[in-house]
């Protein structure tokens, strides 16, 4: 009689698992008839972070990160933490360190998060903020929502957020929690801008910038504009300012110059010439990811003598502009957050917010049931091997009487064996949906006790 290799799944291990991608796409409803009281965070998910509610532009400098310095981040934290999951959001407005462990003791990210930017705890602890569990996924929504953002409704924390988890991934720390979370967290952003009121004004940091200069008394009409910078918000404050009225000019970086595609009706020079044309300019906007200033003081100082009224916006993190330019007659000079600081609130409609909390209290749900179920995932699999050796020790007899030969017996019984897993799985994975989770630990006990199987979980206790 042949020898058969049984389709065991011997654990789960994250996104190597059919099990886990099965997982993933079982589709999972809000606590609808259930008691929340039933669900419990079975996860260690630990924030830290700074943000513009805590610390100004100065401090918060301290803890950029360009895409360079997260990878690097990322990939430390990954070699000294060993099944740590990481992700790093990294805005104008915060810096946000994400740890989860999947099977230990989760690190503190507040000490991490100071040793990755070697500023002592003593100097930061005091303007970080952390949290822990429920509290921390809580947050992730609402701020993916864009309803922590210094300019409440904007839409480019969705895409930071986007970009945080696809870091976190190419460095391989994404683990399935911290994945499932962060997913989560962008499906109800994207719900709460498509079902609801809050993206009618199209707020962002580039339309923040207008609004603030037309409010301060510049006439945008024909003004003589310079963005540097033909990233993301660049390139929407040099759309914007043109569709205003403004004469726009961007700079482009010659290594760029195969990925740039010219706006209609905004002119381009290279970066390398800022300085020779900056004098021309009666509004600058710098919006940049470089760690070092776009304009200095030294070389704008030699340029702009001629005590001509302009304005400079930074809306970089690290600023791109040399705080010093403020000491130049007729520069006017503002940071991200006199900007913002500017820039009213806007409250949402009663509606709006009550629809925005049902959403984002029905996508945590199902995130949380579905963090609640997988820790039996393991007893699952557990059963559903042990069932199928079972069911093929009860036919081995009668399979290799029908088999014609060795290979057609081999067929056979790995045949039978993917049939009696795939019962067993659509029973075991439908008790999520027909259980009460308060049932959950006491009905996956006695499958292990029934089924004499023993997991990982059940040896360590």
């Amino acid at each position: 009689m042949a020898a058969v290799t049984l389709p065991v799944v011997t654990g789960f291990d994250g996104t190597r698992t059919a099990y886990f991608r099965l997982l993933f796409r079982c589709p999972i409803g809000p606590l609808a008839g259930k008691g929340r009281a039933g669900y419990s965070l079975a996860m260690n998910i630990r924030m830290a972070g700074i943000d513009y509610t805590r610390a100004g532009v100065g401090e918060r400098e301290r803890f950029t990160f360009t895409a360079a310095a997260r990878e690097a981040a990322l990939c430390g934290v990954r070699e000294r933490y060993a099944g740590t999951g990481c992700v790093i959001i990294a805005t104008c407005n915060r810096t946000e360190l994400w740890l989860c462990d999947e099977g230990g003791d989760c690190p503190r990210p507040d000490r991490i998060l100071s040793e990755l930017k070697s500023v002592p705890y003593i100097d930061c602890k005091n303007i970080f903020v952390s949290r822990d569990g429920r509290e921390a996924v809580e947050h992730l929504f609402y701020l993916s929502g864009g309803l922590k953002s210094q300019i409440r409704g904007e839409n480019q924390i969705l895409s930071q957020v986007k970009e945080a988890l696809e870091a976190a991934r190419e460095a391989g720390c994404a683990t399935p929690t911290l994945e499932r979370l962060f997913q989560s967290a962008i499906a109800a952003a994207k719900r709460v801008r498509t079902e609801t009121g809050i993206a009618r004004a199209d707020v962002s940091v580039s339309s923040a910038a207008l609004d603030f200069v037309r409010e301060n008394g510049f006439d945008v009409r024909g003004a003589a504009t310079l963005v540097i910078g033909s990233g993301v918000i660049g390139k929407l404050c040099a759309e914007l300012f043109s569709r205003a009225g403004a004469d726009v000019t961007m700079t482009r970086r010659r290594r760029n110059e195969n990925e740039y595609a010219a706006l209609p009706g905004v002119r381009v020079i290279d970066y390398d010439g800022r300085y020779e044309v900056l004098a021309e300019y009666r509004i600058v906007i710098s919006a940049t990811v470089s760690p070092h200033h776009t304009i200095t003081y030294h070389e704008a100082e030699k340029r702009l003598r001629d005590g001509g009224e302009r304005v400079f916006l930074d809306l970089a993190m690290p600023r791109d502009i040399d705080p010093a330019l403020k000491e130049i007659g007729g520069v006017r000079l503002f940071d991200i957050d006199e900007i913002n600081e500017q820039c009213p609130l806007r409250d949402c409609p009663a509606d709006d917010a009550e629809m925005i909390k049902d959403i984002i209290d029905q996508e945590m749900a199902a995130f949380i049931e579905w963090n609640a179920f997988r820790v039996n995932v393991e007893t699952i699999l557990a059963v559903r091997n042990e069932a199928a050796a079972d069911m093929l020790r009860r036919l081995g007899t009668v399979i290799g009487d029908c088999a014609r030969d060795e290979m057609a017996e081999e067929r056979l019984r790995a045949a039978v064996a993917r049939a009696a897993g795939k019962v067993i799985d659509r029973m075991l994975f439908g008790l999520r949906e027909n259980l009460d989770a308060a049932l959950w630990p006491e009905c996956f006990e006695a499958l292990r006790s029934a089924s004499a199987v023993e997991t990982k979980d059940k040896e360590r206790a």
